[in-house]
C-alpha cells in the first residue's frame, strides 16, 4: 500500500506531494505529475521513531521526504536504532511514563539543590585558592567602605586589648593564621560582627558599646571565627551562586571569573543558614570552654542584641551583615554548654 508523503528538493521550500512504495529493496517515488524516482534503500537515511512526529527520509541527492510514521516504514528500513532513541520513542508514546519521568526529574532536582549543591559548595570551598577569597573579600570591603565604614571611636587601648585577647583565644585553631580583627564605626549596620572569607572579622563600635564586658565581645568573635573555620562565607556564596558553581565543576573552572564576579555580591546579600549558625555556635561554645571561658557570655550578648536590634534590620540591603535576632534556642544552647562545662 503506497504511503502519502511530502517531497522537498533540498534547494527551496517548495513542497510536492508524493507516494512512496517499496519493491526489491528500492524506494519508489511517484509524483502527481506522473514522474517517478527510484532510490536503493541502503542509500537513504531515515530519522528514528519519536512518538507521532513525522519520519524524515534523506535522499542521496540532498532531497528529503517527510512521511507519517507507519509500520510500512519499519518493514522497509529494518535498521536497529540506538537504545537511547528507542527509549525516547517508548517514553514519547506513554503518557504515564512521561508524567513519572517529569516527577523523577523534579525529585532529582530538589534533591540536588538540597544535598548536591551544599556538598559541591563544601568541596569547592575547601579547594578555593586563597587569592579568590582575598579578591572577594576586598570587593566586599571596598563596597562597605564607600557607604558604611568609618574609623572607630573606641579608645585605642581597648581596641589593642581586644585584639590581643582575640589572638590568644584563637591561637592554634584551624585557619587561625588568617584571622584578623578589624573594629569599625558603622552606624548604618548597628551592633554587628561578621567574618569574610579571607579571615578578616569586622566588629562594629556599636556592638562593643552594647556589650557588658569584653568577654561578651570575645564570645561573639569566637562565633565568627567558627564561620571562618568552617568556610561558611564562601560555602554560602557558592550555594547561592549554584549555577556558576555547577558550570565551574563541569568545565573545570571552579575558581573562574564567573564565580569571582558573583561571589562578592552574594556575600553582601545572603545570610547564613540556620545550620551554619548552629555550627558556628557549637564551635564557639567548645572554643570558649577549652579556653576556660563560659559560653554564658555568648547568651548574655545575644539577649542584649535581641533587645537592641531594630526591627527589620535583617531585611536591609546588606542581609549577610545583619545580625539576626537571636532565638531562645541559641541562648538555651549556650546555657546548656556552660552548664556542661562546670
Amino acid at each position: 500500500m503506497p504511503l502519502h508523503a511530502t517531497w522537498y528538493d533540498g534547494e527551496s521550500s517548495r513542497a510536492r506531494a508524493v507516494q512512496l512504495a517499496c519493491a526489491d529493496g528500492v524506494l519508489l517515488l511517484a509524483f502527481e505529475d506522473g514522474s517517478h524516482g527510484r532510490w536503493p534503500l541502503q542509500t537513504i537515511t531515515i530519522s528514528p521513531r519519536l512518538g507521532s512526529t513525522p519520519r524524515i527520509l534523506r535522499l542521496p541527492d540532498g532531497a528529503r521526504v517527510e512521511a507519517a510514521d507507519s509500520p510500512e516504514l519499519e518493514r522497509w528500513f529494518k535498521r536497529t536504532g540506538s537504545r537511547i532513541e528507542g527509549f525516547a520513542d517508548w517514553l514519547e508514546r506513554r503518557r504515564a511514563a512521561i508524567l513519572a519521568s517529569a516527577a523523577l526529574v523534579l525529585v532529582a532536582t530538589v534533591a540536588f539543590l538540597h544535598f548536591g549543591v551544599p556538598w559541591l559548595a563544601r568541596e569547592a570551598a575547601q579547594r578555593m585558592p586563597a587569592a579568590v577569597e582575598r579578591h572577594a573579600s576586598e570587593q566586599v570591603v571596598a563596597m562597605l567602605e564607600r557607604v558604611h565604614f568609618h574609623p572607630s571611636r573606641i579608645p585605642a587601648a581597648r581596641r589593642a586589648e581586644l585584639d590581643r585577647r582575640f589572638r590568644a583565644l584563637v591561637a592554634g585553631e584551624p585557619r587561625s593564621a588568617d584571622l584578623r580583627l578589624a573594629i569599625v564605626r558603622a552606624p548604618g549596620i548597628g551592633p554587628n560582627a561578621f567574618a569574610l572569607p579571607d579571615g578578616r572579622i569586622f566588629v562594629t563600635d556599636a556592638l562593643i558599646e552594647l556589650a557588658g564586658n569584653d568577654e561578651e565581645v570575645l564570645a561573639v568573635l569566637a562565633h565568627e571565627a567558627g564561620h571562618h573555620v568552617h568556610r561558611h562565607g564562601m560555602r554560602g556564596a557558592l550555594e547561592s551562586s549554584s549555577i556558576f558553581l555547577v558550570a565551574g565543576v563541569l568545565f573545570g573552572d571552579v575558581s573562574g571569573s564567573s564565580l569571582a564576579v558573583s561571589i562578592p555580591a552574594t556575600l553582601l546579600t545572603s545570610g547564613f543558614s540556620r545550620g551554619y549558625e548552629r555550627e558556628a555556635d557549637a564551635y564557639a561554645f567548645d572554643l570558649l570552654l577549652r579556653r576556660g571561658q563560659s559560653p554564658r557570655a555568648f547568651a548574655a550578648m545575644m539577649r542584649r542584641l535581641s533587645a537592641d536590634l531594630p526591627d527589620g534590620l535583617e531585611q536591609g540591603p546588606i542581609g549577610y551583615l545583619s545580625t539576626h535576632p537571636p532565638s531562645p534556642e541559641r541562648i538555651a544552647a549556650a546555657e546548656r554548654a556552660a552548664g556542661s562545662g562546670n
